[in-house]
């Protein structure tokens, strides 16, 4: 990490802090799949389904942050909508609103409760590692927090294995056969764990999901926990969930101080 006082500038919104994690290889228990076996592909398409069937978010959360120079603790709600909705309210001990984190159709604004400041943009590369110390894109965070990173369609099976319990674990790949991601799936076809890796084969970003409880009808993680190549380690803790209620666009926009009559708005938290 760059700066861990970057990190610490905003210490809740590190809710996106999206943490990534080292290579790994399927344990000694998993056996290599044969070509024909169809648990893989019968896998990935229920995923894509069941991905694309999550469009909104609303909750609460609890994190925890720890690694070089920087261990936080905050709550947050959060508002999450595809594509590229994505509203952070970062909570005091007594459920007051320190900081607002909007982003809505390429665009973003900032609120900062404490000194007033504002300010506003467009969604650029860097945008969420100066105002969270984290290098992930927007698009990736709303993916993650929702359950649901579609897998890329130009990726293709390089690999599968299974264990005696039932997991599965799937390698996918470019065209030119580079590693690109690594999917874990339990025995009840729950994707429990995905990792990311750069186009060097680089591992970028790692995520895990447990805690899985009933929402509606959808056996949804309420535990995400995510880790970087620098030991940074982050667990989001989710309570309260609703998956895909009507959000009002107006959640996801913000107005300068001097136009607003109540800090932020109406407060989806509050």
């Amino acid at each position: 990490m760059r700066s861990a006082g970057r990190a610490a500038a905003l210490p809740a919104l590190l809710l996106l802090s999206l943490f990534l994690g080292a290579c790994r290889t399927p344990p000694p228990a998993f056996q290599l799949l044969p070509p024909g076996d169809r648990r893989p592909q019968h896998l990935l398409d229920a995923w894509a389904e069941r991905s694309e069937l999550r469009r909104s978010l609303r909750g609460r959360a609890r994190l925890a942050v720890d690694g070089p120079g920087v261990r936080l603790r905050g709550k947050q709600v959060v508002l999450v909508e595809r594509p590229g909705r994505l509203r952070v309210e970062v909570k005091g001990l007594f459920e007051q609103t320190l900081a607002v984190l909007v982003i809505d159709d390429g665009q973003y604004e900032l609120l900062r409760a404490d000194d007033g400041s504002y300010s506003s943009g467009p969604v650029h590369a860097g945008l969420l590692w100066e105002t969270a110390g984290i290098d992930l894109g927007a698009d990736a965070a709303i993916a993650l927090l929702l359950g649901a990173p579609v897998p890329a369609p130009p990726l293709v099976i390089l690999a599968a294995y299974a264990d005696p319990a039932g997991d599965v674990w799937i390698e996918l790949g470019d065209a030119a056969g580079r590693l690109r991601r690594r999917v874990r799936f339990d025995a009840l076809g729950r994707r429990v764990r995905i990792e990311h890796f750069g186009a060097a084969t680089t591992p970028v970003w790692a995520a895990d999901y447990g805690d899985f409880a009933d929402v509606g009808g959808v056996d949804f993680p309420h535990r995400l926990t995510l880790a970087t190549g620098d030991e940074t380690r982050a667990e989001i803790e989710l309570r309260d969930v609703e998956l895909n209620p009507e959000l009002s666009p107006d959640w996801f926009r913000l107005r300068r101080p001097a136009d607003r009559a109540s800090p932020a708005g109406r407060r989806p938290g509050s």
